[in-house]
């Protein structure tokens, strides 16, 4: 038999070490699809930010059949990096233009140093993982819980203030929820 891992390597001992250092979660839930929880939970990471400019503002898409947030965001095509530490999730840039700069209409991905000590809106989706934005990705049970825990303890998040998780809908969303207690 092997020996077991140390319990703060443990994949649950990682969760919950990175679930520590985010203030508050807020799970945007509907029994029935189409009813616009993505719009939500843009809108409300994007009211957020407005609201206090220095916040960190995660926002994360666990609807693996129907991720919307990089269209949403405008940020298709962009991609996650993987570090050793885990994922690093894409960043929007909400900068206004400076004097002289021409404002660009299609956002962009910064590098969390382009932040310095504001806030920022960090991004992470099923959809930067697919090549193709028409694909879509058919989990159930397991397989799926196990992608949403990965989403969960293996993205780089660091502090947040806020993390806004956009769930799939359905009844089984509920089973969502689960994986955070």
């Amino acid at each position: 038999m092997p020996p077991r891992p140390p319990p703060s390597s443990t994949p649950e001992a990682v969760l919950l070490r990175r679930l520590s250092t985010i203030k508050h979660i807020i799970l945007v839930l509907s029994g029935k699809g189409g009813v616009g929880k993505s719009s939500v939970s843009v809108q409300l990471a994007l009211s957020l930010l407005s609201l206090e400019p220095n916040a960190k503002i995660g926002l994360l898409d666990v609807d693996l059949t129907g991720p919307s947030l990089p269209r949403m965001l405008g940020l298709q095509g962009h991609d996650v990096h993987a570090s050793e530490d885990g994922w690093i999730p894409v960043y929007l840039d909400l900068r206004q233009p400076q004097d002289g700069e021409r404002s660009n209409s299609k956002r962009q991905a910064l590098d969390t140093s382009a932040f310095g000590q504001g806030g920022y809106l960090a991004a992470m989706s099923i959809g930067f993982l697919l090549s193709n934005a028409s694909e879509s990705v058919v989990w159930r049970g397991p397989k799926k819980n196990a992608m949403i825990k990965q989403f969960l303890g293996q993205v780089r998040w660091g502090t947040l203030d806020y993390l806004i998780i956009d769930t799939p809908p359905g009844k089984r969303c509920a089973k969502s929820t689960t994986l955070l207690s």
